[in-house]
């Protein structure tokens, strides 16, 4: 037998290999799909959202959906509230300032193979249900709102606290993660093994400015890894203030529950704490930064 004759025998193993799996797929279970698109009612009940009395929804759905609210410090919690339907969950993730609501986005999310065959009847039933407009995104359709005027008061009350952002010019290879490291929406998780790509990115461009800013910005996690990562950076030469190195003190000390990890093992404490977990004082390994040679 040739080797092209093999070749095409193998190919055609592989390929009704492939038919027999595609044609061995399940149907989908129309009783699931039901709570799919009827779950799409219960997203549209709760919008728009900052109308709603936020006690209220939470002693409501806490009944029989998940009900989580962290402390972000400075006056402000974060919402998550879900419900598990057949192939998706229906959910509400929503920053919270004195009681009153900042920024959210709900929806309907799915990251089920069967998503590409009910996303439609999902996307119809909030059409028909006169949802407002929403995003459709690979494993979701969200619907997001900023309310301006109450995310300036909170902005102002975490500059009071931490000292005001200063203006900066982010390269364009640098947006996401500047934006994932300073929204508000976003808490990230200090780990005790690996650093953060974001944070690498700002620091491998050198970027201390984009750090500081970080620092002083609206993701509790994220403070954390700036603060770390401006102590490492200082020690290779960055320059940091009296007032800056204060802002670093403040916010490793402050009491709001942070998601930490070492490895596989995870929990929930406060900056101070999970780095004394970490033993070392350091959220990740000590990066690599050769010092500027000196010139004579």
């Amino acid at each position: 037998m040739t080797k092209f004759l093999q070749s095409v025998l193998v190919l055609l193993a592989i390929c009704g290999v492939h038919f027999q799996a595609r044609s061995q797929t399940e149907p989908l279970v129309a009783k699931w799909v039901k709570e799919d698109i009827d779950g799409v009612r219960s997203i549209l009940e709760l919008l728009p959202f900052e109308k709603q009395n936020i006690n209220v929804v939470k002693a409501k759905l806490s009944k029989d959906w998940q009900v989580e609210e962290t402390d972000l410090g400075f006056g402000a919690t974060y919402l998550e509230l879900g419900k598990g339907r057949g192939y998706s969950k229906d959910y509400v993730n929503a920053l919270i300032y004195e009681g009153r609501v900042v920024q959210y986005e709900a929806g309907v999310e799915s990251y089920s193979s069967e998503w590409a065959q009910i996303k439609d009847r999902v996307i119809d039933r909030w059409k028909k249900g006169r949802g407002p407009l929403a995003v459709e995104e690979e494993h979701a359709l969200v619907f997001r709102r900023a309310l301006e005027p109450v995310l300036a008061e909170y902005r102002t009350r975490v500059s009071a606290g931490l000292g005001p952002l200063t203006d900066a010019d982010v390269p364009k290879e640098l947006i996401k993660s500047y934006a994932t490291l300073t929204s508000p929406m976003n808490n990230s998780t200090i780990s005790g093994t690996d650093q953060d790509d974001d944070i690498r990115a700002l620091m491998q461009a050198k970027r201390a400015d984009l750090l500081k800013n970080v620092l002083r910005g609206y993701n509790p996690g994220a403070r954390v890894l700036a603060a770390v990562a401006l102590l490492e950076l200082e020690k290779v030469g960055t320059s940091l203030t009296a007032s800056e190195r204060d802002t670093i003190g403040v916010v490793l000390d402050l009491d709001i529950s942070l998601h930490a990890c070492v490895f596989d093992m995870c929990s929930d404490s406060t900056a101070r704490e999970a780095l004394q977990w970490f033993d070392s004082g350091l959220a990740w390994p000590r990066p690599r930064i050769a010092k500027a040679k000196k010139t004579h």
